[in-house]
């Protein structure tokens, strides 16, 4: 059965309440009580309940001004917004700094099916004012379309996927998760009988316990592990990972926001880390997820 949406359940508990607030003094009125003006108040806030609610059930929504930022100007739907103006200008030195990083992470085989034009990145580079490293190129390009209108990323990320820690984790994200990994692995993971179930083991702290199960090229995997709500488990895609075969392997660069993952050759990881003078004590680097540890 059907569960109904969020919107619509908790909308069901006032409706009932308003109704009781029509019914009780109603009822009473039939049994020859005679009401009082709290009796008559109860009716007249239960008919204006039953409307209102009532009406939000059959779908009704009232319209939303648009909103506002912190600073109180107007803010456009997300979509609909973007930079005006000339965008900002990067220093030469960076721009030089930005190509090289481009051409570095394309050799790699970061971008599929194109890498992208390392000049449309130079607006996004200079807002963030870091200094250049794969995480200011990955984030440039995603956000590239608000300094450039109609700009597409989508050429450019064939072979990459953020998975956010930002979001809440249900099971169905789990599952688009683990479609995304098998998407990557362009035909070396073939991921069937894919089933994610979740547990809530401490509602305070909000923590659950995902587990999956699913076949990889036939052979069973069972996962489990336990997690915050708000935060992807970090050990599901080590445990997926190691199914790959030895000519491709999964590669990971942490941000802020989450990780990009991507599908990488032997050696790749350590060349971009090595060309663009990244350790492990740098901002970002690129690590095999398959070594990765299991929590961020």
């Amino acid at each position: 059965m059907k569960r109904p949406d969020p919107e619509t359940a908790a909308l069901l508990l006032p409706f009932a309440f308003s109704i009781l607030f029509v019914a009780i003094p109603l009822a009473m009125t039939m049994a020859g009580v005679r009401l009082v003006w709290i009796g008559w108040l109860s009716i007249a806030f239960g008919a204006v309940g039953i409307v209102a609610v009532g009406a939000q059930l059959l779908g009704y929504r009232p319209k939303q001004r648009t909103g506002r930022s912190r600073s109180g100007k107007s803010r456009a739907p997300e979509k609909s917004v973007h930079h005006k103006g000339p965008p900002p200008e990067l220093s030469a030195n960076k721009q030089a700094q930005v190509r090289r990083a481009v051409k570095v992470m394309a050799q790699a085989g970061v971008f599929a099916p194109t890498p992208p034009d390392p000049a449309l990145l130079y607006a996004g580079a200079t807002e963030m004012d870091w200094s250049i490293q794969p995480d200011v190129i990955l984030l440039a390009l995603l956000e590239a379309e608000y300094y450039h209108s109609g700009f597409d990323p989508a050429p450019h990320l064939g072979n990459l996927v953020l998975h956010d820690i930002q979001v809440e984790t249900p099971a169905e994200v789990i599952e688009a998760m683990i479609r995304d990994l098998e998407r990557l692995s362009a035909g070396a993971l073939v991921i069937a009988d894919l089933q994610v179930t979740q547990e809530i083991t401490d509602p305070d702290a909000r923590t659950v316990r995902t587990g999956a199960t699913m076949t990889i090229n036939g052979a069973p995997l069972t996962f489990t592990e336990e997690h915050h709500f708000k935060y992807f488990p970090t050990g599901l895609h080590p445990a997926i990972a190691g199914h790959m075969p030895p000519d491709r392997r999964f590669a990971a660069l942490w941000v802020d926001q989450g990780a990009f993952v991507t599908v990488l050759a032997p050696g790749a990881v350590e060349a971009m880390n090595a060309a663009l003078k990244l350790t492990p004590n740098s901002r970002c680097h690129w690590d095999w997820i398959v070594d990765a540890p299991s929590t961020a």
